[in-house]
């Protein structure tokens, strides 16, 4: 009896594994297709983050099954736990994809020369769509100065400064090629069929 129990705990804990690696590799594919398509997945690590959130929901779902499922439970018991694991692992999952989110670029400043990529969880700008901008610095005795001195004061960089950005495009301010600063170092940025594409610099 007690084997049986446990045989069916296993079989129980195995299906839901399965199903969550089948909808895990769907989102993952969805991430790095859609989210992180023509090469921004070098913009930030990617890759270490997706595999940390994405194996704890896979684990945590068939441990919990087999914890707390249990064949000698009623109907209701099980359905009650399952649907807390379910509960527990969609918002583990929810979360996980938000961070993930927050790594996706938001936009290319220009700021003393050189072009830097901002991701949307650093962004204080509100509509993010991977726009060029370059950083004019208010002058000193204007009206915006103080504003920027403020700004300053409180940490925040200049490559988030949006109230003293303007807007740019790729053609006017790299042409055919930049080397673009990021978390991870150099990328460099073309355009392919009017998309941003992204390769790593060997710089």
């Amino acid at each position: 009896m007690f084997s049986k129990n446990i045989n069916k705990k296993l079989k129980w804990s195995s299906i839901h594994f399965i199903t969550g690696a089948i909808l895990l590799c769907l989102l993952g594919l969805f991430i790095i297709n859609v989210w992180f398509d023509n090469g921004r997945y070098l913009l930030t690590d990617l890759f270490g983050l997706a595999v940390i959130i994405l194996s704890l929901d896979l684990i945590l779902g068939p441990l919990l099954s087999l914890w707390l499922l249990s064949p000698i439970k009623s109907f209701k018991e099980n359905a009650i736990n399952i649907s807390v694991i379910l509960l527990l692992q969609f918002s583990s999952l929810g979360y996980g994809v938000l961070q993930i989110d927050s790594q996706r670029l938001a936009y290319i400043i220009k700021w003393q020369g050189s072009f830097f990529a901002v991701t949307k969880g650093d962004s204080r700008k509100g509509n993010n769509q991977e726009q060029f901008y370059t950083f004019k610095e208010p002058a000193i005795g204007s009206e915006l100065r103080a504003n920027y001195e403020s700004l300053i004061k409180r940490a925040v960089s200049p490559i988030e400064m949006f109230e003293f950005f303007e807007k740019s495009s790729f053609e006017k301010e790299c042409g055919t090629i930049c080397g673009v600063i990021t978390k991870k170092g150099i990328v460099n940025v073309t355009k392919e069929n009017k998309e941003l594409a992204f390769n790593k610099s060997l710089h």
